[in-house]
């Protein structure tokens, strides 16, 4: 890949646990755990490598792990937490927060990613490691690879 070119896609591993959310039973304050430990390494990760994202883009999200999920249902849900806080991310203006009862300032996430500017794509690989792989594409990048 040619990381040096202003318009080549941004590609990042992250060993991050998914699982199909759809398909779990599980109580509820483990998958909440999950759910946010999922989106801190999202966020990390942007704050990290401080890249600009160039709209409108094709986000590819590619599971990694021991054993293909049903690629219909199951691998868009298992992906659904990591979606939100990407795009809170991409979109930071859209982020609504709100004071609860308690007095804590809350985010109300999942309300960025139904933009335009993004098309979202999944899909998976067999790996012995269990991770995410995120490739965001710019669609001139894209086309020129077709």
């Amino acid at each position: 890949m040619r990381q040096n070119e202003p318009d080549a896609p941004i590609v990042w591993e992250i060993a991050i646990r998914t699982v199909s959310e759809a398909n779990t039973h599980e109580h509820w304050t483990k998958s909440s755990k999950r759910h946010q430990m999922q989106q801190w390494f999202i966020r990390r990760q942007f704050l990290v490598e401080e890249r600009k994202i160039m709209l409108p883009c094709t986000i590819k999200l590619v599971r990694l792990g021991g054993r293909f999920l049903d690629k219909e249902d199951n691998l868009p849900m298992a992906f659904k937490w990591i979606r939100d806080e990407i795009a809170e991310c991409v979109f930071p203006e859209k982020n609504v927060q709100y004071v609860d009862k308690k007095g804590k300032l809350r985010s109300l996430k999942g309300r960025a990613d139904d933009s335009p500017l993004i098309k979202w794509e999944y899909d998976q690989e067999k790996s012995k490691r269990m991770g995410i792989r995120i490739e965001i594409y710019s669609p001139e990048y894209k086309e020129r690879d077709s």
